[in-house]
C-alpha cells in the first residue's frame, strides 16, 4: 500500500526547483496548499489524478496497474512482458514518467502505484490490465512511398519559402507598432487583422504564426503589447535555409512529449488519420485533448512545410530523425536560390523574380515599400523613402551605386530624377533641440526645438499647414520657427506630411534620426505565480529544522493515518535515552496524546506526543 502519508514524506524531501517542474504537469489548486500533506491530498483529488492518467501512454499506464504489487523494474518487466511485448528501457522510462508525476512511491528499489491513484484505474474498464495488454498498434495501411514523399518536397517548397516571408512581415508590422493582447488572452480581432494584411495570411494563422515566432526569440510580450525581440535583426539578415532552421528548431523543441512519444514510432507514415488513430492507441485515456494536439500539431507542421496533404516531407523525416540540421540540408536543395538582381521599372517599382538576397532586401525595404512579398516580390520607390536613406547616411551617389548594382534594366530616368531631386531637397528643414530654459534671444521661453529653414518661403509653408497647426509654431525670424514640443516630436511631424526634415546637433551638423518613441504605458505589476509561492511556502517551514516544525510534522503524520486508517511505525524515545519502535494504527489524538491499536499485541495504546521521534509507513 502507498498512501497520502508516504508522498507527503516524498514532497518534502524534494528540492524547490525539481517540485516546481514537476508540479506543473499536475493539476493543482495552489490556495488550499498549506503544508506537503495538503498537496498531498490536492494530487491525490480524483480529478487531478484522472488529468494526470490522461496524460499518460499505455505503456506508463500498464506499468502503474502492474505496481499495485509493489516491484522494481525487472519485476515490473517480467509481469508486462509476458502479456505485453515491450523492452526493459521502455518499462524503465514509463515508470520515470508516472513517477514524476507523483502517481507512484519509490522506497529504495521497490515502487507501488499510490492507492488514490489505483481507485481511479478501477473507476474506468477501459484502463483495466486485461484490457490494455491485448490491444496492439493499429497496422498502418497507408504507406509513403518514395515518389508520394517526393511530389510532397515538390509541393512544400513553395510554403518552406512562404513561412520564412510571412514571420518576417509580422516581425516588421511589430517594429511599426506592438500588437495588443487582450487581458483575457489572445490578440484583439483588430491587430490580429492588421498583422493578417501584413503577411498576407488568413487571419485564422495569425496565432499560428506569431506563435512560430515567439518559439524562435524572434517576438516577446512587453508593456505595450508583443514587440520584436533583439535576435530578430540577425534572423532577418540570415539565409533563407537558416532562417527556416531556427524557426523548425523551436518549434521542435516545444513540442509536447505525448507528440513526440507518437512520432517515434510512426514519423515515416502519413501524419494523417494513421497517426490520429495510433494516437489514440497510446493514450486510451487521453480524451479530447489529445485530437486537439494533434490538430494543432498537423497545422503547425503545415505551415512551416513540413506536411503536404499529411504526407511527411523528407526534410521532417529528417527533422525528427536526424536533427534539424540534416533538415535544412535538405531544404537548402528544395528552396529556390537567392537572386541579387531585380528589374528597375518607369513607375518606380521594384521587380524581384525570385527570393532577393536579405542583405538587398533590407536595404531596399529602407527607400521603397513593399508592394508584394512572395518568391516573385514587388517594390515601390517613394520620395519619402529616399529621404529616410538620406537621413541615414546615403547619398545621392551612393544610392545610384546600389541601385544600378542591383538592376539587370539599368537606373530608369524616372528614378534618377526622383533621387536628384530628393537629395537637392534634402535637410531644407532642419530641426534641433533647446534645453529646457536656456531659449537663446527671441526664441520663446517654453520653446523646446527649433525648426530653421533655407528660405522664408519654405517656413511659410509651414506656418499655413493646418496639419502642423497642433505644433503650436511660432515665427523667431525669417528662416526660424520655435515650438514648445520636444526635437523627436517637431521631426516625425514634419516627416509624417513628407517634408524633407532632418536632425541636427547642437553645431548644426547632421545627425541620425529619432526612433519613433511609443506613447509610455504604466509598468506593471509583476504577476503572481501561485505554484512557485506553493513550493516556497512548503519548503520554508520544512527547512527551518527547529523542534516545533518537527513536532507539527509528526502531529500531520498522525492524523494522516488516522484519517486513512493506516498502519505506521512509530519511534518512541523511552526515558533511559533509547528508543523502541511500535507498528500501531492511531484512532486519534488529543490533548498532546496520540491512541491506537498496538497491531502486535492487539491492544489499544496511548502515547505522549512529546516522545514520538518518528513515524513511517509500515512496509
Amino acid at each position: 500500500m502507498a498512501s497520502a502519508l508516504d508522498l507527503a514524506g516524498v514532497l518534502r524531501a524534494i528540492g524547490d526547483d525539481d517540485l516546481l517542474r514537476r508540479l506543473a504537469r499536475r493539476q493543482v489548486r495552489a490556495s488550499s496548499v498549506h503544508d506537503a500533506f495538503d498537496l498531498a491530498d490536492v494530487l491525490l483529488e480524483p480529478a487531478s489524478v484522472r488529468d494526470a492518467l490522461a496524460h499518460l501512454d499505455r505503456v506508463a499506464l500498464i506499468v502503474l496497474q502492474v505496481l499495485r504489487v509493489p516491484g522494481d523494474v525487472d519485476a515490473v518487466h517480467d509481469r508486462i512482458d509476458a502479456a505485453f511485448e515491450v523492452d526493459r528501457e521502455t518499462v524503465s522510462a514509463a515508470l520515470d514518467r508516472v513517477d514524476e508525476a507523483f502517481l507512484v512511491v519509490r522506497r529504495g528499489d521497490s515502487v507501488a502505484t499510490l492507492d488514490a491513484v489505483a481507485e481511479r484505474l478501477d473507476d474506468d474498464p477501459a484502463l483495466a490490465l486485461d484490457v490494455l495488454t491485448p490491444a496492439r498498434p493499429p497496422v498502418v495501411l497507408e504507406t509513403v512511398l518514395d515518389q508520394a514523399r517526393d511530389d510532397a518536397d515538390a509541393r512544400s517548397a513553395e510554403r518552406l519559402y512562404a513561412v520564412v516571408i510571412e514571420v518576417a512581415e509580422i516581425l516588421r508590422a511589430l517594429e511599426q507598432s506592438p500588437a495588443r493582447e487582450l487581458a483575457k488572452g489572445g490578440l484583439a480581432l483588430p491587430e490580429t487583422r492588421r498583422l493578417a494584411e501584413a503577411a498576407r495570411v488568413d487571419v485564422d494563422d495569425v496565432a499560428t504564426v506569431l506563435a512560430i515566432a515567439v518559439r524562435a526569440g524572434l517576438a516577446a510580450p512587453s508593456p505595450d503589447g508583443w514587440v520584436v525581440a533583439p535576435d530578430a535583426t540577425d534572423w532577418l539578415r540570415a539565409s533563407w535555409p537558416d532562417r527556416w532552421q531556427t524557426l523548425t528548431r523551436a518549434w521542435l523543441g516545444s513540442l509536447p512529449a505525448e507528440i513526440l512519444t507518437v512520432l517515434e514510432q510512426r514519423v515515416d507514415t502519413s501524419w494523417g488519420l494513421p497517426l490520429r488513430e495510433f494516437s489514440d492507441w497510446s493514450y486510451p485515456a487521453g480524451g479530447s485533448w489529445i485530437t486537439d494536439r494533434i490538430a494543432a500539431f498537423s497545422r503547425s507542421a503545415e505551415v512551416l512545410g513540413l506536411t503536404s496533404d499529411d504526407t511527411p516531407t523528407s526534410a521532417a523525416v529528417a527533422l525528427f530523425r536526424e536533427g534539424p540540421a540534416a533538415a535544412r540540408t535538405r531544404v537548402a536543395a528544395l528552396l529556390p536560390d537567392a537572386v541579387e538582381q531585380v528589374y528597375l521599372q518607369h513607375d518606380l517599382s521594384v521587380v524581384s523574380p525570385g527570393p532577393l538576397s536579405p542583405a538587398i532586401d533590407s536595404r531596399l525595404r529602407v527607400i521603397a515599400v513593399v508592394e508584394s512579398a512572395g518568391l516573385a516580390a514587388t517594390y515601390r520607390i517613394t520620395e519619402g523613402g529616399l529621404q529616410r536613406a538620406l537621413s541615414e547616411g546615403e547619398t545621392a551617389e551612393t544610392l545610384r551605386e546600389f541601385l544600378g548594382g542591383i538592376s539587370s534594366t539599368g537606373i530608369p530616368q524616372p528614378l534618377d530624377y526622383l533621387i536628384q531631386q530628393s537629395a537637392e531637397r534634402h535637410g531644407r528643414y532642419r530641426v534641433r533641440a533647446i534645453a529646457p530654459g536656456s531659449a537663446p534671444e527671441g526664441v520663446p521661453g517654453d520653446a523646446l526645438s527649433l525648426v530653421v529653414a533655407d528660405d522664408r518661403a519654405s517656413l511659410d509653408t509651414l506656418e499655413v499647414d493646418q496639419s502642423l497647426s497642433p505644433l503650436a509654431l511660432t515665427r523667431v525670424d525669417a528662416t526660424t520657427v520655435a515650438s514648445r514640443f520636444e526635437r523627436d516630436t517637431v521631426f516625425w511631424s514634419l516627416s509624417d506630411e513628407r517634408y524633407p526634415v532632418v536632425v541636427v546637433d547642437e553645431g548644426g551638423a547632421e545627425v541620425v534620426p529619432p526612433s519613433r518613441r511609443r506613447p509610455r504605458r504604466p509598468v506593471p505589476v509583476e504577476t503572481r505565480d501561485p505554484l512557485r509561492e506553493l513550493v516556497q511556502r512548503l519548503h520554508t517551514d520544512a527547512g527551518s529544522g527547529d523542534e516545533s516544525t518537527d513536532r507539527a510534522w509528526i502531529a500531520r503524520q498522525l492524523d494522516a493515518a488516522v484519517k486513512g486508517r493506516l498502519t505506521v511505525t512509530v519511534t518512541v524515545a523511552m526515558p533511559d535515552g533509547s528508543t523502541t519502535t511500535l507498528d500501531m494504527e492511531p484512532t486519534g489524538i488529543g490533548g498532546g496524546r496520540v491512541r491506537g491499536r498496538d497491531k502486535k499485541s492487539d491492544v489499544e495504546r496511548t502515547l505522549p506526543l512529546k516522545n514520538v521521534v518518528a513515524v513511517a509507513s509500515r512496509d
